[in-house]
């Protein structure tokens, strides 16, 4: 099934993306940030485990590499995507990272210490074999970290596969050979119920001019979904059996 609406095929460049502009260009950047609750959820937890890493760093599924400038001057940082990407997901073309065809990484085994990935493992169909490889290149006791969407729109249509709950997550990385996994929920049920008044709202947004003047209108509907879906983040109300996603670390076993 497809979708010809430019929000569904196409999504917004990750907010975080670099700006090149003065101060109005960062306001701009921080309050699309700020209205994009999947993207700020992740990197405040893939900030927060990038901290903690030391030596090399792969990024599988990079894109336009938005996370590499929470990188810390202590790792050697490696990106890699696939080829077709810059197709299937509106990627630059000329990004300074790795490309490879296939399902086999272009790394050696054991060549980093540490890898991660954001929002791709539903666009990976064989996700066994991803999960295989991403173990292969690890160094033994390497750690792992990825974030996972759960109450997310269909996305880069037809590219867009599955949603992971807690219980397949650990199922799939205890047989890929991972352990100490950690599984974080990002928001509630109360962030969830926010989440998807905006969602409409938005879709007005990308719509006819009647659908514009509806976001133009609603404008302040939006401003207070906003409020309450970070205030939710703040204090943790709400149920997380419901949440916008999760962030996993793990490790490798040791054979």
């Amino acid at each position: 099934m497809t979708s010809n609406r430019t929000e569904a095929r196409k999504p917004p460049k990750n907010s975080l993306g670099q700006s090149n502009g003065g101060i109005v260009q960062r306001i701009i950047q921080l309050l699309k940030l700020y209205a994009d609750l999947q993207v700020f959820t992740v990197s405040k937890h893939v900030a927060l485990w990038l901290t903690q890493q030391r030596g090399s760093l792969l990024e599988v599924g990079c894109g336009d590499q938005p996370y590499r400038s929470l990188v810390p001057a202590s790792c050697t940082y490696v990106g890699i995507d696939q080829t077709d990407a810059s197709t299937h997901f509106d990627m630059v073309e000329d990004s300074d990272i790795i490309r490879y065809t296939g399902e086999q990484f272009p790394c050696a085994d054991g060549a980093f210490d540490a890898l991660f990935h954001t929002e791709v493992m539903e666009h990976v169909f064989h996700y066994q074999n991803f999960l295989s490889e991403c173990r292969r290149v690890l160094k033994p006791d390497g750690q792992m970290m990825f974030t996972v969407p759960f109450q997310a729109r269909y996305h880069f249509i037809p590219y867009d596969y599955f949603r992971y709950t807690p219980s397949s997550i650990e199922m799939l990385l205890t047989e890929a050979g991972f352990s100490e996994i950690v599984i974080t929920p990002r928001g509630t049920d109360i962030t969830i119920a926010a989440y998807k008044v905006l969602g409409v709202f938005f879709r007005w947004a990308y719509g006819n001019w009647r659908g514009k003047l509806l976001f133009l209108l609603t404008a302040p509907l939006t401003f207070l979904m906003l409020v309450i879906a970070h205030l939710s983040l703040i204090t943790k109300s709400g149920s997380t059996d419901d949440c916008l996603g999760y962030s996993v670390t793990a490790r490798c076993t040791p054979v």
